[in-house]
């Protein structure tokens, strides 16, 4: 088994540079050239971690009847300070950049990780690489600044500060066919509340280009056609449900629902997921604030009729669970080391051991209010069998921060929770619908 291949040291370097300001007075360094950074892939190769004498050796196993798809999500933050004393934050900066590797396709894997560089590019700057445009982070900090030289020239406390903007990512689906990454964009300048967009990307894992809603069927019109019927139609037989809580007639769009929903059919707006494909709306497009994006789901079984089935997700097989053990209970070279996540460089060693095949694998920071609500994700994987993936974290004796989520061969999904017994110390994978206690 081939360790990872990872530019993501290339790509974190970079993306800690931001684009020159007009506030010179920050001396903010210049951007870094985006167009060397193909080249970069090419001469570098590194490793997603340094070697640690405590990891078990990586044994070399039969070829696997389909290819991993593996992305490493790492989270990056930035403290802008005030320009006249240095001591104030006036913009919080946050993002999140995921890595992917293809088992077997090194090239397709470095294909897919410049589009995707290119994409934190675009909301970094502003700058349009083919993927929209975004403010940046330069448009944040130059507002944050201003606001805050007027609350010093006028004396005025009531805007607030610091500032916020940043973006995280998830993995609605990974595998041998397709990768969709789904971009949540999120900023708070004062007001109510902040503002939020997702932005999604597809990508073809075979060839490594993003896919377009053109490329999905051989008749593109038929099958908007067909998108638009259908999302009309879970619309229409929405009485006093989802829809009618998120589609407002009035004040927020001109014209027909079925205008409306036209509208959503566009790049940027879809992907596909592990159930179909989505189609969504920003906020306030359809509805007020409160409600949020408004997404249709068209499930496979509706869609193998009009796009190519090379699209469609391979059907899954066999059985799996998870279980979790600390390395030390491992005997060395028993076992296929498929990856390694340090969530807490400062934390213990354990294994999520698949004991048999398990599919649609993710591995997320969780945080409780009522229930359990996914904060970051930080690790997804296509499939695993018979193998184990290496976790340095701290595992809380309180609540669980760790969520794990798969999908066993019949389709049935699981959530656990990562936590240690309250009776022995040792850990153990627990169901999410535990209720929190004090």
């Amino acid at each position: 088994m081939k360790k990872i291949l990872c530019i993501a040291l290339v790509l974190a370097i970079s993306f800690t540079l931001f684009g020159c300001s007009a506030l010179e007075e920050l001396d903010l360094p210049p951007l870094p050239d985006v167009d060397s950074i193909k080249e970069q892939q090419a001469e570098e190769v590194v490793e997603t971690s340094a070697p640690v004498e405590t990891m078990l050796p990586l044994p070399t196993p039969e070829p696997l009847a389909a290819e991993h798809v593996i992305v490493n999500i790492s989270s990056y933050s930035e403290t802008f300070l005030d320009p006249q004393h240095g001591t104030e934050p006036i913009l919080e900066y946050s993002y999140q950049l995921p890595v992917v590797y293809v088992e077997g396709r090194d090239e397709i894997s470095a294909v897919i990780n410049e589009h995707i560089a290119h994409i934190n590019e675009t909301y970094q700057t502003g700058n349009d690489y083919g993927f929209g445009t975004h403010s940046g982070v330069n448009i944040y900090l130059e507002m944050a600044t201003d606001n805050y030289t007027y609350m010093v020239n006028t004396g005025e406390e009531s805007s607030p500060l610091p500032y916020f903007y940043g973006y995280t990512v998830k993995v609605p689906r990974g595998d041998e066919k397709i990768l969709s990454l789904r971009y949540n964009i999120q900023d708070f300048i004062g007001g109510a509340h902040g503002n939020y967009v997702d932005r999604a990307y597809v990508f073809d894992t075979v060839s490594g280009e993003r896919i377009t809603l053109d490329m999905l069927s051989p008749d593109a019109d038929a099958f908007k056609s067909f998108l638009h019927t259908y999302m009309l139609s879970l619309y229409e037989a929405d009485e006093g449900g989802y829809y009618s809580e998120r589609v407002a007639e009035e004040n927020f769009f001109e014209g027909p629902v079925s205008d409306a929903l036209a509208a959503l059919i566009r790049e940027g707006s879809w992907y596909l997921g592990d159930k179909g494909m989505v189609v969504f709306s920003d906020i306030y497009e359809l509805g007020p604030y409160a409600a949020g994006i408004c997404e249709f789901i068209i499930p496979y079984s509706e869609l193998a009729a009009y796009i190519d089935a090379r699209w469609l997700p391979a059907e899954k097989a066999g059985e799996g669970s998870f279980s979790v053990l600390p390395q030390s209970a491992i005997a060395e070279g028993s076992a296929q080391i498929i990856d390694r996540v340090t969530v807490d460089a400062e934390g213990e060693q354990l294994c999520l051991v698949a004991e048999g095949t398990v599919y649609d694998i993710r591995l997320s920071k969780v945080s409780y209010a009522d229930r359990f609500y996914e904060t970051a994700q930080l690790w997804a994987c296509s499939y695993m069998e018979d193998c184990l993936l290496q976790l340095d974290i701290i595992v809380p004796e309180g609540i669980p921060d760790l969520m794990l989520r798969y999908t066993d061969g019949a389709g049935v999904e699981h959530t656990k929770l990562i936590s240690r017994s309250g009776l022995d110390g040792s850990y153990t994978l627990i169901d999410d619908d535990i209720e929190a206690v004090g």
